[in-house]
């Protein structure tokens, strides 16, 4: 078995890189778990327009994540190939969440030409700051189990995001005045938490994130080729396996997380258990994260991923089939579904570099930013197409904001909520299962990786 000693990073720099956890989740929960509801119930915005508004975006997306990973790939810079953009994107990301969740007093139009515009161009600026983001992981170090570690500390921080956002969001908002004015100051703090925080996150990859010199100057790179680098996704089989897994994942959470505020609030008639339910999926979220490095390896990741969809599952069907069971029960299957369903979410990201490792042994190039970028934009197609799924089909039944909803309408929400992400989950099952990079042929994947580079 190869025992080659591998670069690693420093703890301290690890701490510092995992910031960009919190960065990232911040608006990635803020947006998965409020933002339609903050469109109809607090800006006056219909379902359908919602709908509309995700799915368009996501196809601008589908053009611009791969575009930025290869930009990043194809950076050169005193700064790095990524952190240049972290660095520059990040204020502006947080400026655009700000405006985000503020809601001027406009009429029924301009509304929904606000949102577009808004929403597009946050798109955009989460676009340009986490890809550079992920693509550092790789860069970080090379050693595979520390890259599994590194990925557990960044999903950690987005544990305290998660944390943040739905468990204090509601409260906060009220407390800085309620309705428009609590949601715009409480977008304006979520804002500067962001940028600070990718600020540290970059701060930590300096050490690693360094381009080649030669003769004492930067050495230049390939210009970017669209063509020739898309090649090295299309041909890479375990990543696109790994895309269609994760996606789905995602879109199962965002589905149910888009109508998760309407089950408490038109099924339940219980606002009061929104932070209380939450918390649970927190904690035994929060207990998961240790456990992964030891899993991984007694487990391996593919195996793990796929229990780990398998079994989230569970508590998702007793739920759909007892919508209305007691808050005892209703607390126990989502504590449960908090700590499984952590498994899948937190691999993605660790069987990415492995990704990245199978591009460099198959076609002689890494193309971390690609590869980070295609999983960003399933990332965020999956969670678009879950809100699109849950404001279309809200707007199918006839759903009206701020009035008691009819069964029909509840059957709907109760579905989106526990049905829908049971068939997301089924989808990753299927998926994963044509992952071919088990740990015995990554194990063969770094040894003739590490003989090519001592050839050199």
């Amino acid at each position: 078995m190869n025992k080659k000693s591998y670069a690693k990073a420093s703890f301290i720099n690890v701490f510092k890189y995992s910031f960009g956890g919190l960065g990232s989740n911040l608006a990635f929960f803020l947006v998965m778990s409020y933002l339609t509801f903050f469109y109809t119930d607090i800006f006056g915005i219909d379902s359908m327009t919602v709908a509309g508004l995700m799915l368009i975006s996501r196809f601008i997306d589908a053009f611009t994540d791969p575009l930025m990973g290869m930009i990043g790939d194809h950076t050169i810079s005193k700064w790095g190939k990524y952190r240049p953009w972290i660095i520059a994107g990040a204020p502006l990301l947080g400026f655009l969440i700000f405006l985000l969740f503020t809601a001027p007093n406009l009429s029924p139009t301009m509304k929904v030409v606000y949102a577009y515009v808004v929403y597009i161009a946050y798109s955009l600026a989460s676009t340009v700051v986490n890809i550079p983001y992920h693509s550092l992981t790789p860069v970080m170090s090379k050693d595979p189990q520390q890259r599994t570690v590194i990925v557990s500390w960044k999903q950690g921080m987005g544990t305290v995001a998660q944390f943040i956002i739905t468990i204090w969001a509601l409260p906060l908002v009220e407390f800085f005045g309620g309705g428009t004015k609590g949601w715009a100051i409480f977008g304006a703090l979520i804002g500067i938490m962001t940028t600070i925080a990718f600020w540290i996150c970059a701060w930590g990859g300096k050490s690693y994130d360094v381009c080649e010199m030669e003769n004492g100057e930067l050495k230049k790179g390939e210009k970017v080729n669209f063509l020739k680098d898309i090649k090295y996704l299309l041909g890479n089989k375990p990543m696109l396996m790994l895309m269609i897994a994760f996606g789905t994942d995602v879109l199962a959470n965002a589905t149910y997380s888009a109508v998760n505020v309407y089950y408490f609030k038109y099924v339940l008639d219980r606002m009061d258990l929104v932070p209380k339910v939450a918390s649970v999926i927190l904690w035994t979220g929060i207990i998961a994260i240790p456990i992964l490095p030891i899993l991984t390896k007694i487990i391996g990741k593919k195996k793990l991923y796929w229990l780990g969809s398998a079994f989230s599952i569970i508590p998702l069907v007793v739920m759909w089939l007892q919508p209305q069971a007691s808050v005892m029960m209703l607390m126990t299957m989502m504590g449960v579904f908090g700590f499984i369903s952590k498994f899948p979410a937190f691999l993605g990201w660790a069987m990415l570099p492995e990704c990245s490792d199978y591009s460099e042994w198959k076609f002689g190039q890494r193309a971390d930013g690609l590869m980070s970028s295609s999983l960003t934009f399933i990332n965020k197609f999956g969670m678009a197409i879950g809100g699109f799924i849950a404001s279309f089909f809200l707007g199918l039944v006839g759903f009206a904001a701020n009035q008691a909803q009819p069964a029909n309408v509840q059957n709907m929400i109760i579905f989106l909520r526990f049905g829908m992400p049971v068939l997301g989950y089924l989808a990753s099952l299927i998926s994963m299962a044509f992952y071919e990079i088990s740990d015995q042929k990554y194990q063969e994947i770094r040894e003739d990786l590490d003989a090519r580079a001592d050839e050199k």
